[in-house]
């Protein structure tokens, strides 16, 4: 009979073809994440290279398209009026392209009335002038966008102009460019600037209703 205390039991040992296969591939699952990590972050990079290269090229298209309308784009002067602006009489108001306004904000009302030209000299770009009727709620004045004309002056010969603001003057309105992810919006025909014209003076209105 045979002792089962003293009876051994034995693992054959691995032979060496096998513990090699087994080292061979472990060595080739750790190559093989490592190929595959850095193709996927390749992949990666290429992608955010290709987003960068879109919106570079879009902000680059954006600007010089803004530049384009800079030049380019006419604006539109609307003046709203209230009932009775000039004690029933029409209202003559003046409106001076300039490309300074020290001069036209530091002179006084009749020096710019008769003698515009002698007072701003070559601050001013051009001129012309209305009328706002009585009883005449709104009065578009189109304007085209000259390059050497930076602001805009205008004056209102009110009858009696104590305690009014008979002159106002305003940046040349410059479009806005679009946020990037709009670059496929039209721009607009024309830029709005809103007066408002009372008894009491001009005022710029952010707002035309």
């Amino acid at each position: 009979m045979v002792n089962i205390k003293n009876a051994s039991h034995t693992t054959p040992p691995c032979s060496d073809k096998t513990f090699s296969r087994e080292i061979i591939g472990h060595k080739f699952a750790n190559r093989y994440r490592l190929s595959f990590k850095w193709a996927m972050m390749a992949i990666l990079f290429l992608h955010v290279l290709v987003f960068n290269l879109i919106i570079f090229n879009i902000l680059v298209l954006t600007g010089c398209s803004s530049s384009e309308q800079k030049k380019s784009l006419p604006y539109q002067l609307i003046f709203r009026a209230t009932n009775n602006v000039n004690d029933s009489a029409p209202l003559k108001i003046h409106v001076i392209l300039l490309k300074s306004t020290s001069e036209f904000m530091s002179a006084d009302f009749f020096s710019l009335q008769g003698h515009a030209q002698a007072v701003l000299g070559n601050k001013l770009i051009n001129s012309e002038q209305l009328f706002l009727l009585p009883f005449q709620h709104k009065y578009f004045l189109l304007e085209k966008n000259i390059p050497e004309a930076n602001s805009i002056g205008i004056l209102a010969e009110y009858k009696q102009l104590d305690g009014k603001k008979w002159r106002i003057a305003l940046p040349v309105p410059i479009p806005e460019p679009p946020a990037f992810y709009k670059f496929w919006t039209s721009p607009p025909d024309t830029l709005d600037i809103c007066i408002q014209v009372t008894a009491n003076g001009l005022n710029f209105i952010d707002k035309c209703n």
